[in-house]
């Protein structure tokens, strides 16, 4: 049973708490969870923190939400007031710095992460951050070795891998499913910004905010295809932006959006594997997406977030294959359908905290995929492959076995 949650009593953003930390109680990773207190966490950024995390967060006897940061102080009181959340304030450093915060979650606009991860490393406290985790590659590398230095449990939420259909065509491909991998390609087609005048001006329209969907969609398809299909070795490709004329937010007036809201790219793996994926976020219709996985024993087709089918050599049809019933926990059915991963995700961070050892979703594995990122661009500006292998770049120093 949850912990009563404490009546609200707001921080103002002038309030600067003196006292330390309670350190976090260390556990058994594969303790349950009910063998310790919840880790007290705190939320920046209250767009997708509100929809995603927060109600991940709540559900979860391993975390309690304790605080939250917006920008905007109307918009973060109306959050702690609906979610009963005791402590508000519109300066990260505050939330970071307070004494009943044992670990953040950052779910601002990329453009932000930097700074923030950055104090909360500096503080000694464990961080979630949203994908992309950076701006750039230099950005990423910056903080992995931060994080590295001081010991802090560091990852990123990529929870792509825990949609249901992707963990298990991970499975099938752990498993020899598919055999040697040759080839993968992931197509998608959606509405979202076909229409100028449908989805307002903000930071993802503008590259100067590291807006586009390169960032905001491709950097968690990019993780996937690295975790399904290993390393990247090199990539090339694409972005362009079509519809360049956005309403304003408010407002009758127009801004010029200058962040892509389409990419291609092809990636070549360490393996020698090839993928492909291409992205349209101004389709006249949402068609959805398509992932196929081949190689030279079978195949496998994800469609959207929860249908998987395959074909071994020589099958005659593609039959769906089913989800085994282990796969499924006791998440319920949220209204966003990337809360439950999300929950996932924050499970593995909370046993990473307790066993101070992160073994999935690191600031190395945000990192690769920042790479992969830049590549992109990088290709699309001289018309050539671009190494992404890391020899030129890597992220962490070299550990000698």
């Amino acid at each position: 049973m949850r912990r009563a949650t404490p009546p609200i009593r707001t921080t103002l953003p002038s309030e600067r708490p003196t006292r330390q930390p309670r350190p976090i109680p260390l556990t058994n990773p594969d303790a349950p969870s009910s063998s310790a207190s919840p880790v007290r966490v705190g939320v920046i950024g209250l767009g997708f923190g509100v929809d995603v995390h927060i109600p991940a967060l709540k559900h979860l006897d391993e975390t309690d939400v304790v605080a939250v940061c917006s920008k905007r102080p109307e918009h973060a009181h109306l959050v702690a007031a609906q979610h009963l959340v005791p402590h508000v304030t519109i300066d990260y450093r505050n939330l970071i710095n307070h004494p009943e915060v044992d670990a953040v979650i950052v779910a601002t606009p990329p453009a932000l992460h930097h700074q923030i991860a950055i104090a909360a490393i500096e503080a000694g406290k464990p961080i979630l951050l949203e994908s992309p985790m950076a701006r750039s590659h230099a950005e990423a590398r910056d903080l992995v070795r931060m994080a590295e230095r001081a010991g802090i449990v560091a990852m990123v939420n990529h929870e792509y891998r825990h949609i249901l259909v992707r963990q298990r065509a991970k499975e099938l491909i752990d498993e020899g499913f598919i055999g040697t991998p040759y080839s993968a390609s992931m197509i998608v087609y959606k509405s979202a910004l076909n229409d100028a005048g449908g989805r307002r001006y903000g930071w993802l329209m503008d590259k100067s905010k590291a807006g586009g969907m390169l960032g905001y969609a491709g950097s968690h398809h990019i993780d996937a295809m690295r975790w399904w299909l290993g390393d990247v070795k090199a990539v090339t490709g694409g972005t362009a932006t079509l519809v360049k004329q956005r309403r304003l937010m408010g407002s009758e007036g127009s801004a010029t959006a200058d962040a892509d809201d389409n990419f291609a790219l092809v990636m070549q793996f360490m393996n020698g594997a090839m993928a492909t994926i291409h992205y349209s976020a101004t389709a006249a219709f949402n068609w959805g997406e398509q992932v196929t996985l081949s190689g030279s024993e079978g195949s496998l087709i994800i469609q959207n977030e929860d249908r998987l089918f395959g074909a071994r050599l020589n099958d005659s049809t593609l039959v769906e294959l089913p989800i085994p019933s282990r796969l499924f926990d006791d998440l319920p059915q949220f209204d966003h359908y990337l809360t439950a991963p999300t929950a996932r995700v924050i499970r593995e961070w909370v046993r990473a905290i307790r066993s101070r050892t992160v073994t999935s979703h690191s600031f190395e594995d945000g990192a690769k995929v920042l790479e992969v990122m830049d590549g992109v661009t990088k290709a699309g500006a001289a018309s050539r492959w671009v190494d992404v292998s890391g020899k030129r770049w890597p992220t962490a120093p070299t550990r000698l076995e």
